[in-house]
């Protein structure tokens, strides 16, 4: 499998930056797949960065996911054909033994709530995330599966994805000693007390199987997907761009996948009801759709990267333009229907915990009638589409 990280020693990363010798503090983080997080000042101007490691032997998600090529340190060592304004904050990656070591500016201050208790975005805030992400989801470039060439992306297996946090998935992993399958499990034995039996059948039954799922959804348009898009994976920069960290789960897939978990793995926060920010998202795809695509500029202008590997990623988009609408939602419908059932799938342990725990969202909305919101919808959904 092709990892670019190799290429460059971690050491050699670090000393390009001012930052060989420099004190590596634990850095504190909500992040659960096992890789580690220091943050390093640098002496000479007090310019902070925060240093990423991971590894096959330390990161479940990885394991889960047959990220063999460490998806992330991959992104953060080649250039990412982001579309304005989103940028993805890298200063690179290197290896360091089997290790890979991703190099980033410290964004403790920029990077979004995303959990219960955490302060609401603000809706003009929001409306620059949904045009960002519909950018994304309309450029031109798809992220593709690696290739002989070694000139394209290695994606998270969308199959993988599904079942990630499902109750099978969460039962080997607190079998296997780790705190976050624990919770997955308390999560989902919540569900199983508080969901409506068919909610919880649903999702047995994708669990066990999710190939009627991935049928319904191999019959939608696909496209380049950020994977992971928790408003904790969001930052607001001062030039009005929008960083996007964390491209562990990239992949290829209908836009449903990444709203479903936009929606469950933000509902803490989202001031709007699932509903609105659907409408909120179509009419970001609708505003930009055909437009002409602008390239970003690289996040660290610094950066050198060998011109085949820029020429393989942005050659054939220079003059490009935003895909149509079609091409993009496809049967918009069937889009929302199958958000509502990923979604449940993905975070339906969460939800049981909240509504055990008599919580509030971030719409307002408690938390058991959230629960019930989405359980009928997804149910619902199911007997249209799978």
């Amino acid at each position: 499998m092709l990892r670019h990280w190799d290429e460059r020693r971690l050491s050699d990363l670090l000393a390009a930056h001012g930052l060989t010798g420099v004190a590596q503090v634990p850095f504190a983080n909500d992040g659960w797949s096992g890789a580690s997080l220091t943050r390093l000042v640098r002496p000479i101007d007090g310019k902070a960065f925060i240093l990423k490691r991971s590894s096959w032997a330390v990161d479940w998600i990885a394991r889960s996911t047959r990220d063999h090529a460490l998806r992330e340190g991959f992104i953060a060592a080649m250039p990412l054909p982001l579309p304005e304004p989103l940028v993805a904050p890298y200063h690179g990656a290197g290896a360091e033994g089997t290790t890979v070591g991703i190099l980033m500016p410290d964004l403790s201050d920029r990077l979004l709530a995303w959990d219960l208790g955490g302060a609401a975005p603000d809706r003009r805030d929001l409306g620059r995330i949904f045009d960002a992400l519909a950018r994304l989801h309309a450029a031109p470039w798809p992220i593709a599966d690696t290739d002989d060439a070694g000139h394209a992306w290695p994606t998270a297996p969308l199959a993988e994805r599904l079942v990630l946090l499902a109750p099978r998935s969460g039962a080997r992993l607190a079998a296997g000693g780790l705190a976050a399958g624990h919770r997955f499990v308390d999560g989902w034995t919540a569900f199983a007390r508080l969901a409506p039996r068919s909610a919880v059948d649903l999702v047995a039954r994708l669990d066990a199987d999710p190939t009627p799922l991935l049928a319904a959804l191999a019959r939608l348009p696909s496209t380049g997907l950020h994977g992971d898009l928790k408003l904790s994976n969001v930052g607001l920069l001062d030039n009005g761009r929008i960083a996007l960290i964390d491209w562990q789960m990239t992949m290829l897939g209908p836009v449903a996948v990444e709203l479903g978990w936009l929606l469950v793995g933000n509902s803490g926060v989202l001031p709007d009801p699932p509903e609105v920010v659907f409408d909120d998202y179509r009419r970001a795809v609708e505003a930009v759709a055909g437009s002409a695509f602008e390239l970003g500029a690289p996040f660290d202008p610094g950066r050198s990267f060998p011109a085949e590997a820029v020429e393989a990623v942005v050659g054939e988009i220079a003059a490009a333009r935003f895909r149509p609408t079609d091409r993009i939602l496809g049967d918009w419908e069937a889009q929302v229907d199958l958000a509502w059932i990923v979604g449940l799938l993905l975070r339906g342990w969460r939800k049981g915990l909240d509504a055990e725990a008599g919580a509030t969202l971030g719409s307002g909305a408690a938390a058991a009638d959230d629960l019930a919101l989405w359980c009928a919808r997804a149910t619902e959904a199911a007997t249209r589409r799978l």
